[in-house]
């Protein structure tokens, strides 16, 4: 069967007490990408983001499936380039790396690439199977026999890892291709989603119809378990109908202020579908509609640009609602058009009375270097509260 393309929906959580998202995603209709960061002095987000950019460039042309796996294993070594580049410029940025695991669709076959302890998963005929191993140390012990795959979740080394992408070492890539078919149904996720749910809860997800709710549904079940690391997901039905919809970057690699401490590396543009679309516009319209159809269009796109760059300009400092501190965002807290970028140890419940009723308020800050200074000050004043309790305007503080 040909003509198979990829349905997907996509989704990057900084988790309950991770302090920033050192994940990546990247979601299009023949190519699902996911990366975890890790290490270098909270550094994993840029390595991450770069290996995703790699990817991306590397499996962008229309090769076979049997092709596509050289691609990929060059994007490790050119992702592996990226890393140590930026770790020459920065010492303290030693240790840093990432995991990887791809699915590119080719026809009626995937290609795959693995490295690391983010996995993938089949859903097909209502079942689930795991398509990639760990390589991780507690991995081994199963293989070995020491250990049963329950003992491994909660071992103490679990996250102990045996390969990863970091710029130092030669990594072996597990490449593999199998054939596909319609109605089945992909799952690429960070172990911050299979590190805590177990396989049942996550066929339980898959299970519904809606993809965007499936992916809402684990990443929620990730959160009610205490979502201890960053959690991306990034789930895709394989449909025969073409489709053309947007590319979608996610986590660390959508970051501007990541993408611009990498100055080498081209990150994928998202909207490269709409090119195609526009195309379609121009052949399908009649000439003497083709002006004024080209005029809407640039004034919308413009307008839409103008309104990004506008947002990305925009930081204010206000409270993480679900854990009650003191965070960094980007955008305008109006209209809720703003992200997360990060969280503080500041609970907001330390703070003194007037510095706690702005906080809550939110309030802007220029830029993200104003917004840290905000948040010194404000952990300034609720250090001196615990220091000086009786000060007016101190919370009482429970003995």
């Amino acid at each position: 069967m040909t003509g198979l393309s990829l349905r997907f929906a996509a989704r990057s959580e900084i988790g309950r007490v991770r302090r920033n998202n050192e994940d990546a995603g990247y979601a299009a209709t023949n190519l699902l990408v996911v990366a975890d960061g890790m290490g270098g002095h909270e550094a994993g987000e840029l390595a991450s983001a770069a290996t995703i950019a790699a990817v991306v460039s590397a499996a962008s042309s229309s090769l076979a499936a049997d092709e596509v796996l050289n691609q990929l294993a060059e994007a490790v070594i050119t992702s592996g380039e990226y890393i140590a580049d930026v770790v020459a410029g920065n010492r303290d940025l030693a240790g840093m790396g990432t995991t990887m695991t791809v699915v590119a669709l080719r026809e009626d076959r995937i290609a795959m690439a693995h490295v690391g302890d983010s996995r993938a998963y089949v859903y097909r005929d209502s079942e689930l199977q795991q398509m990639t191993k760990d390589h991780t140390f507690v991995q081994t012990l199963v293989d070995s026999g020491e250990i049963t795959p329950e003992q491994a979740a909660v071992h103490p080394r679990r996250n102990l890892m045996m390969r990863a992408i970091d710029g130092i070492h030669a990594v072996e890539v597990d490449l593999s291709v199998r054939e596909t078919r319609e109605g089945d149904r992909y799952l690429l996720c960070s172990d911050g989603l299979c590190g805590v749910i177990d396989a049942e809860q996550i066929a339980q997800c898959l299970s519904h119809d809606d993809l965007t709710q499936a992916v809402t549904l684990l990443i929620d079940a990730a959160m009610s378990a205490g979502a201890p690391d960053n959690i991306t997901v990034v789930v895709a039905d394989v449909v025969s109908d073409g489709i053309e919809v947007d590319p979608v970057l996610i986590g660390s690699a959508a970051d501007s202020i990541n993408q611009s401490r990498l100055p080498a590396v081209d990150f994928p543009d998202e909207g490269e579908a709409s090119i195609h679309l526009l195309d379609r516009i121009i052949l399908e319209t009649k000439k003497g509609w083709l002006v004024p159809v080209l005029s809407t269009i640039g004034v919308i796109a413009a307008g839409f640009v103008a309104a990004l760059w506008w947002l990305g300009n925009q930081w204010f400092v206000g409270v993480y609602a679900q854990n009650d501190v003191v965070a960094i965002f980007q955008g305008v807290p109006a209209g809720g058009m703003y992200r997360l970028v990060e969280l503080t140890e500041v609970n907001a419940g330390t703070l003194p009375e007037y510095e706690r009723s702005q906080v809550y308020k939110t309030f802007e800050s220029g830029n993200f270097e104003n917004a840290k200074a905000a948040v010194d000050r404000l952990k300034l004043s609720a250090d001196l509260c615990v220091l000086t309790p009786a000060t007016p305007g101190c919370p009482e503080i429970a003995p």
